[in-house]
């Protein structure tokens, strides 16, 4: 399985599936989402999506990376709100530059193309993308099509 496939597999929770059945998940998802408009989960993310990236052999390289206390790994997995310690938010980070250095290049080189242009060429351009990478983007939800967008003009620039 290739790393885009592997990400996306995690991504889309569909871990330890097979690729055809990630990429029959992505093609699933990618029909559903031609509808979606940037409602109120423009601005949601899900804890549970990133506690699952956690549990993943990816996750828990980025952990053992980050150095994270056992105090603020159990943080994490408990839901404590983490967020005004800033630790939080460079881990969710560092994943997703792992994420979008893992894409393709030609996705690769279309949102650098995208961010060059600004954040708000890149949030009207962001319905374009197929369902698997936004949710590549947003590491399965963890967090917000916002923040994503954000850090991912950061990464990029």
């Amino acid at each position: 399985m290739s790393a885009v496939t592997a990400i996306a597999a995690l991504t889309l929770g569909v871990a330890g599936t097979t690729a055809a059945q990630a990429h029959e998940q992505r093609e699933t998802t990618a029909a559903t989402s031609v509808t979606e408009d940037w409602g109120p989960e423009f601005e949601l993310s899900s804890h549970e999506a990133f506690v699952s990236y956690l549990d993943s052999p990816e996750g828990q390289q980025l952990l053992r990376e980050e150095g994270l206390t056992q105090a603020e790994i159990s943080a994490v997995y408990a839901g404590d709100d983490v967020s005004a310690n800033g630790w939080m938010d460079r881990l969710k980070k560092k994943a997703l530059k792992k994420a979008f250095k893992a894409l393709p290049d030609s996705w690769e080189k279309k949102l650098t193309d995208w961010a060059k242009k600004g954040k708000g060429y890149f949030k009207e351009r962001w319905s374009s993308l197929p369902g698997w990478l936004k949710k590549t983007l947003t590491l399965g939800g963890a967090i917000s099509v916002k923040t994503a967008i954000e850090w991912l003009i950061d990464i990029i620039l």
